[in-house]
C-alpha cells in the first residue's frame, strides 16, 4: 500500500464524502468515505446492529477482485455451497467490487491440503489457521504482517472496534500482527461428553432439576452411565475418541500450542513441565484404555476418519467428547442432528494460547492485501454474511422464528448446508440459534471472564530456534498419539516407550526454551 493512498484516505475522512480518486491503479479501491463507515454499532461484537449496512460502502475497487477464502468443517465443503457463495457474493460484489472463492476441505485434510498449496504459492487470501498450525505458517513464512503499511489500520476499523486491542495484540508472534482471533468462547468447559438423549432415556437416566444445559457429575458418574449405554445397547459404539480429547479432557494450557512442554491448569506457577511424566497425561490414557477394554470404543476407532457427528447421525455412536461453554446443548445437537444431553467433570479454563490457537491470516499469496483486509472487514462486523456463511439462505436452509432465532433445522433443505458457527470470524454478529436464550452471546463473554484463567494469559511462544527438535519430537507423538490416547496401548507400557524416544528427539531442549521464554515474558511485564 503507498504512502499517497492513506493519504487520500485521510483526507476523505476529514471532508467526510465519498470522493473519486483517479489515477490508480485498476486494483485498487476508487472510492472512500469516513474512517467510521459501516461501523456503526460495533463498539460491542454481537450487537444486532454490529457493522450496518445501511451505510456508505467505505471501499470499491474500480476492477473486480477475486479472493479465495479457505477452512475447514468437519465434513468438507457442503452440498449446497455454490448456492450459498453466489448470495454472498451479490452482496460483496454490490458493496466492493470483491467476489470470493470459497475452499473448504474436511478437518482430516484441512493441513495437508494448506500446506501443499502455500507452498506451490497458489493463490489463498484469506485462511482460518484451525487444523493447520498458526505458528508453524508464521515460522514457514506463508503470512503476511497485518499492520504492513498499515493495512488493518486502513481498511479495518470494524475489525479493531469488534476485537478491541487486547484480543488484537494476544496474536502477535515476536510483535508482529500475522492473525486475528475471532468472537467466540475463549474459555472450555474441561471435561466435556455430549451424550446423545434418546440413549440415556434409554437407559432411564434423569437429570437432576436443577442441572441447566450443561449437567455437573463427577468422573465415576460417567463410568456408570458408560456402563448402562454399553448394557442396553450393546450394538452400538458408546464413545469415540478425537484428536483434540486430550486438551479437552484434561487440564492442561498448550504452549505454544502443542503438547511438548505445557502448564498444568490446577497450578498457578509459570512451571513448564512434561506432560508425559504427568499424572494427568497418564490418568487420562488409563481411562480411555480401561473404555477401549470394556468395549465401549470401536476396534477401528484409530484407523476410522469418519467424523463423530455423522457417526451420531447414522446412529452408530452415542457419545463423544467436546468442549462446554453457554450454548453447548444446542450447538451439539444441531450438529448431530438429534437431541445431545452434555456432562461436565473438569473445570471451565482459558489456556494462554486459546485467543491465538487458531486465528484468521493472510498468507503471502494473496492477490491483494487490500481487498482481503476489505473482505475481512466485512465479515467482521455485516451479520448478514454471518447467516449466510454459517447457516446458509433464509427458507432454503433454515428458518427464523417469530421471536427472532435461528432455526437450523427448518427450511426446504436444512441438511444440504452448514458450516462450523464457532470458526467464524465474528460469530457474535450471527443470529442465536433457536432452543438458547437471547442473551446467549452475553453469557459468553461472561462466560470467558469468570473462567479459570491461564498465569501465561498473553504470552506467544516463538518456536524459530527449536523447529528442527519440535519436527522429530512432533513425529514421536505422532507414531504413539493415536494407539495411547484412543485406548489401544497400556499406557504403564506405552508412554515410558513413547517418552524415550522423544527425549532423545530433544524434548528437553523445547522444554528448556519455552521456560527461558516464558520467563522472560514474566519479567518483563
Amino acid at each position: 500500500m503507498k504512502k499517497k493512498v492513506l493519504a487520500l484516505i485521510l483526507a476523505a475522512a476529514v471532508a467526510i464524502g465519498l470522493t473519486a480518486c483517479g489515477g490508480k491503479d485498476s486494483g485498487s479501491p476508487s472510492g472512500t468515505a469516513s474512517a467510521s463507515a459501516g461501523q456503526s454499532g460495533t463498539t460491542e461484537a454481537g450487537s444486532s446492529e454490529a457493522g450496518n449496512t445501511d451505510t456508505p460502502e467505505e471501499y470499491y475497487f474500480e476492477e473486480l477482485q477475486h479472493l479465495v477464502m479457505a477452512f475447514p468443517t468437519w465434513t468438507g465443503a457442503p452440498a449446497d455451497l455454490e448456492m450459498v457463495t453466489e448470495k454472498v457474493n451479490e452482496i460483496l460484489r454490490a458493496k466492493y467490487n470483491i467476489e470470493v472463492e470459497f475452499q473448504i476441505s474436511d478437518s482430516g485434510s484441512y493441513k495437508q491440503n494448506m500446506t501443499l498449496a502455500l507452498s506451490s504459492g497458489e493463490q489463498i487470501d484469506i485462511l482460518s489457521t484451525l487444523f493447520a498450525s498458526y505458528s508453524n505458517m508464521v515460522n514457514q513464512g506463508y503470512l503476511m504482517d497485518l499492520e504492513e503499511d498499515e493495512l488493518l489500520q486502513t481498511y479495518g476499523q470494524g475489525i479493531i472496534e469488534v476485537l478491541g486491542q487486547e484480543y488484537i495484540d494476544a496474536c502477535r508472534v515476536g510483535g508482529v500482527l500475522y492473525g486475528l482471533t475471532n468472537t467466540r468462547d475463549y474459555a472450555s468447559g474441561r471435561g466435556c461428553i455430549a451424550v446423545s438423549t434418546e440413549y440415556l432415556d434409554g437407559i432411564g437416566y434423569e437429570a437432576p432439576a436443577d442441572a441447566g444445559e450443561i449437567i455437573q457429575i463427577t468422573e465415576e458418574e460417567l463410568n456408570e452411565i458408560f456402563a448402562k449405554l454399553h448394557a442396553g445397547y450393546p450394538e452400538l459404539e458408546v464413545y469415540r475418541p478425537a484428536a483434540n480429547d486430550l486438551v479437552q479432557q484434561t487440564m492442561i494450557d498448550q504452549i505454544g500450542g502443542d503438547n511438548f512442554g505445557v502448564l498444568l491448569g490446577t497450578s498457578e506457577e509459570l512451571k513448564i513441565v512434561n506432560l508425559f511424566e504427568s499424572d494427568e497425561y497418564m490418568n487420562f490414557c488409563k481411562r480411555v484404555y480401561n473404555w477401549n477394554q470394556l468395549g465401549y470404543i470401536s476396534k477401528d476407532a484409530a484407523a476410522d476418519t469418519t467424523n463423530v457427528i455423522t457417526l451420531v447421525k447414522e446412529n452408530v455412536l452415542m457419545a463423544y467428547g467436546t468442549g462446554g461453554k453457554p450454548g453447548s446443548k444446542v450447538q451439539e445437537s444441531t450438529g448431530g442432528g438429534r437431541d445431545m444431553t452434555i456432562f461436565q467433570t473438569r473445570e471451565d479454563y482459558i489456556s494462554s494460547s486459546s485467543i491465538s490457537s487458531y486465528p484468521w491470516v493472510m498468507p503471502i499469496t494473496t492477490a491483494s492485501p487490500e481487498a482481503s483486509m476489505v473482505l475481512l472487514n466485512e465479515l467482521y462486523t455485516n451479520p448478514a454474511l454471518s447467516d449466510l456463511i454459517i447457516y446458509g439462505i433464509e427458507g432454503t436452509h433454515y428458518e427464523i422464528t417469530e421471536d427472532g432465532f435461528l432455526d437450523a433445522n427448518a427450511g426446504t433443505s436444512p441438511d444440504t448446508y452448514s458450516t462450523l458457527n464457532w470458526l467464524y470470524p465474528n460469530q457474535f454478529a450471527s443470529t442465536v440459534l433457536v432452543g438458547n436464550t437471547a442473551d446467549l452471546w452475553d453469557r459468553t463473554r461472561k462466560f470467558n471472564e469468570e473462567a479459570i484463567k491461564s498465569p501465561a494469559m498473553g504470552f506467544a511462544f516463538d518456536s524459530t530456534t527449536i523447529t528442527t527438535e519440535l519436527t522429530a519430537v512432533t513425529n514421536v507423538y505422532e507414531e504413539y498419539q493415536k494407539s495411547l490416547e484412543y485406548g489401544f496401548v497400556d499406557p504403564e507400557v506405552g508412554i515410558p516407550e513413547m517418552l524415550e524416544k522423544m527425549n532423545n528427539a530433544g524434548l528437553a531442549k523445547i522444554i528448556a526454551e519455552k521456560q527461558a521464554q516464558l520467563d522472560a515474558w514474566a519479567a518483563a511485564k
